[in-house]
């Protein structure tokens, strides 16, 4: 019910939920998650030292609450610049991807849509009924009712030992999802919300298709003017789309997105006899030394440490 651990490959720790990460920023990673189940709402608390791309869907019919408890520096959501704190809320189907700044402790409150609406109707709330049937992103600034809702997440994780012990009775577990309801149903209540996001930017779409388009290909390792060609677009309106999504250039972000698939093969492999060579060359890469050294500066160790550290 109450699960900690500290794994660098923890995107897949989560119950329900498909996730997919990519290491933005170089060093080695160093995460934790804690995975709080209830009956209609699931708690997550998410510490990462490094800058990571997120993208991927929590369990069915769910809406998610993503809640920064500490941030350093500026995120990206849907390819807009996104200050911290601010109170995301999402379709549980499609986690629309978000870039998070360096370093960031971040709670998820993943909740039965239905419930919720239902418990929203029946209380008479109109504005947070509405927002729920609407299904589209929204973005909460830091309210007092938002700050409200950030000190009961902190509570919830201030005692973990006894809120087991709690949570191992049904008067528990109701009373906590009760609580933290209310507080949800008061944040999509809220007037003074702020921006409704939209879908993503134009320029984040046309990063998206050059994404797809190298990682369908990544053995032939597409050039910048193969990907232009794939999508329409010149070199000058490539780089700008990728900073404007993403915060690198197009070269940077797609060397990234490339590592981090090697990084993920070598895990899956990790036990088994391998080859780095093979599933670097898969990736696209034919220069050894460069690879290593770039796979180095990116996650704080080499390939074949990763090879051998044990699967998290």
């Amino acid at each position: 019910m109450v699960r900690s651990t500290d794994a660098a490959e923890h995107a897949g720790l989560t119950r329900g939920w498909s996730l997919e990460f990519t290491q933005l920023s170089s060093g080695r990673f160093d995460g934790s998650l804690i995975d709080i189940r209830l009956d209609r709402m699931q708690i997550l608390r998410d510490v990462a030292n490094t800058a990571l791309a997120k993208r991927g869907r929590a369990w069915d019919g769910s809406i998610v609450f993503s809640l920064p408890i500490e941030a350093q520096g500026e995120g990206r959501f849907a390819g807009r610049p996104l200050i911290f704190p601010a109170c995301l809320v999402t379709d549980g189907q499609d986690l629309v991807e978000l870039c998070t700044p360096r370093s960031l402790d971040l709670a998820c409150i993943a909740v039965n849509r239905s419930w919720l609406l239902e418990m929203a109707e029946t209380q008479g709330r109109k504005l947070a009924a509405q927002r729920l049937r609407g299904g589209r992103p929204g973005l909460h600034g830091s309210t007092p009712t938002m700050r409200r809702l950030k000190q009961a997440v902190a509570d919830v994780f201030a005692d973990l030992p006894r809120l087991t012990r709690a949570l191992d009775h049904d008067g528990g577990r109701a009373g906590l999802e009760s609580t933290l309801a209310d507080l949800l149903l008061d944040t999509l209540s809220a007037e003074e919300e702020g921006d409704r996001l939209s879908i993503a930017t134009p320029q984040k779409r046309i990063a998206d298709k050059a994404r797809a388009f190298v990682m369908e290909h990544a053995e032939r390792q597409p050039t910048i003017d193969d990907i232009c060609r794939h999508v329409g677009v010149s070199r000058r309106k490539l780089q700008n789309c990728f900073h404007d999504a993403f915060g690198f250039s197009p070269t940077q972000f797609l060397r990234m997105m490339r590592l981090d698939g090697v990084r993920r093969d070598l895990r899956a492999a990790a036990g088994g006899p391998v080859s780095i060579g093979e599933i670097a060359s898969r990736w696209g890469f034919w220069h050894w030394s460069r690879f290593a050294g770039e796979y180095r500066a990116l996650f704080g160790e080499l390939p074949s440490e990763t090879l051998r550290r044990p699967r998290g």
